[in-house]
């Protein structure tokens, strides 16, 4: 069994859920020797017994940051590199040049995805979406097997490399980490969160303007509505401003910076109801959005984009619903029926506790993600 092993993380940072919270510390559990590498960051550390020798490397050419990962690598000597990016796979190709060491390619990210292509148009565009996609063919003719995060992102991978093994590991969370808070009844006040980007293509629009309606519609209930993450510019910033300025009075909202790992799992269970209403493009409805799995995790139901990769993850939505984001009117009909319908909403928290303890958590699928490692 291989016993040392590097996370090598080009497009996530040290401390990301699914590398430093599941990934290595499972790995760490079960005997490994674990070190992170992430080039978005200068922390070099040692947290909870686990090795980081992240650097930023916004300043390098492209040439450089590979070699400076070449040089991370060749003062760690891991015998398994578990990648997050086709830079970081190229990287550890190089080095396995003159090494023995399994390569991972752990796709959890489209490329090239729409933010790849920020700002670009015409024939730069379209240059670039050809140099991403071919780069990450390439990764995975260097990879010796692969980690999926989810079915829609496999495909590609899965048909060009049929014969490379392969591991599905989605983004369910150790329930150890979400604190659950008791279920209180909804009567005059429900509180509501929204935790993600904050601009239209996320669904903030959506999101603002249901509740709106719910709140005309039950003025004698008062929305709490709590919002983690950021604006992207200060176009979607001053857009959020003019979008929420004829709210009604009973509809009130806070917005806070995001939040570190362990404060978000602690906070967002106190909270009624979940939203995610993300624009409906090709990306977007193939891409399996995290937080509903740690939403489940805190035993209350979810409003969510009808997105086909979360129908193609979980065939009974029994815990929320899935809509047509720009049907304001029935997302808000569906927020008054949870608080005129007690029974509903109870049932929607036992369903959504029900499928996270017994399917969508971490445990269900660490023993087969180190089973994996270790072959």
């Amino acid at each position: 069994m291989s016993k040392k092993v590097v996370l090598l993380n080009t497009g996530h940072y040290s401390l990301d859920d699914r590398v430093f919270y599941h990934q290595a510390k499972s790995l760490l559990k079960n005997g490994f020797e674990v070190t992170i590498i992430s080039t978005k960051e200068d922390l070099v550390q040692t947290i909870d017994n686990i090795a980081i020798s992240s650097y930023n490397d916004n300043c390098l050419s492209h040439r450089e940051k590979i070699n400076k990962i070449i040089k991370h690598l060749n003062d760690l000597l891991p015998d398994t590199i578990i990648c997050d990016t086709p830079l970081a796979v190229t990287s550890s190709s190089i080095y396995k040049r003159k090494h023995e060491v399994k390569i991972i390619y752990d796709v959890t990210e489209w490329y090239p995805s729409k933010k790849n292509l920020r700002n670009l148009y015409g024939i730069s565009k379209f240059k670039k979406i050809v140099f991403l996609y071919i780069f990450n063919i390439l990764a995975g003719l260097k990879s010796d097997s692969f980690i999926f995060g989810e079915h829609y992102k496999s495909l590609l991978f899965r048909v060009l490399f049929f014969l490379k093994p392969f591991l599905y590991l989605p983004y369910y969370p150790d329930l150890s980490y979400i604190e659950y808070y008791p279920l209180d009844k909804i009567t005059n006040k429900i509180n509501l969160l929204y935790s993600g980007v904050i601009n239209t293509d996320k669904g903030i629009d959506s999101v603002i303007k249901s509740i709106e309606i719910a709140g005309s519609k039950k003025p004698d209930v008062q929305f709490n509505l709590k919002i983690i993450g950021y604006f992207p510019t200060d176009e979607d910033r001053n857009h959020f401003t003019k979008l929420c300025s004829n709210i009604g009075e009973n509809v009130h909202f806070e917005i806070n910076k995001f939040l570190p790992f362990i404060e978000f799992c602690k906070v967002i269970g106190n909270t009624n109801l979940f939203f995610d209403l993300r624009k409906i493009d090709v990306e977007n409805n193939h891409c399996l959005p995290i937080k509903l799995f740690y939403y489940l995790a805190c035993g209350r139901p979810v409003i969510y984009s009808n997105l086909r990769s979360i129908r193609k993850e979980i065939r009974n939505v029994d815990f929320g619903y899935l809509c047509n984001p720009n049907d304001n009117q029935l997302i808000a009909n569906h927020i008054i029926d949870y608080i005129n319908h007690s029974e509903l909403y109870d049932q929607h928290v036992a369903n959504a506790l029900e499928v996270s303890r017994s399917k969508y958590n971490w445990k269900v699928i660490e023993n087969g993600f180190i089973s994996f490692i270790e072959k």
